[in-house]
Formats: structure tokens, C-alpha cells, sequence
């Protein structure tokens, strides 16, 4: 079964487990976040530098 790695924990993501991705809004870059980093709003970089809660 193929994994996603979480953004902010870059712990790697089963795609049976809940998890959010959506595009970079600077760039495009796939970003996924898993549950748990999403839930209590844990900070992101993408790799262009635009950071989010």
C-alpha cells in the first residue's frame, strides 16, 4: 500500500489513516498533513519557504 509522509512530523502516512493534502497556494507543491499535526495546528514549511499553522 503506498505511504505520504506528513509535512510537519514527516512521519510516513498510511493512505487508510485520516489525513489532509491539498496544493501549495505559492507553488503548487503537493503538501500532506496527518491528523494529529492538523488537529493541534503543529507549523509547515513547504519546500518554496510558505509556512502555515
Amino acid at each position: 500500500m503506498k505511504e505520504v509522509d506528513c509535512i510537519s512530523c514527516k512521519q510516513e502516512i498510511p493512505l487508510t489513516d485520516p489525513f489532509v493534502k491539498f496544493e501549495c497556494p505559492v507553488c503548487g507543491e503537493l503538501i500532506a498533513r496527518c491528523d494529529k499535526c492538523r488537529t493541534f495546528g503543529h507549523p509547515y514549511k513547504c519546500k518554496c519557504g510558505f509556512e502555515g499553522p
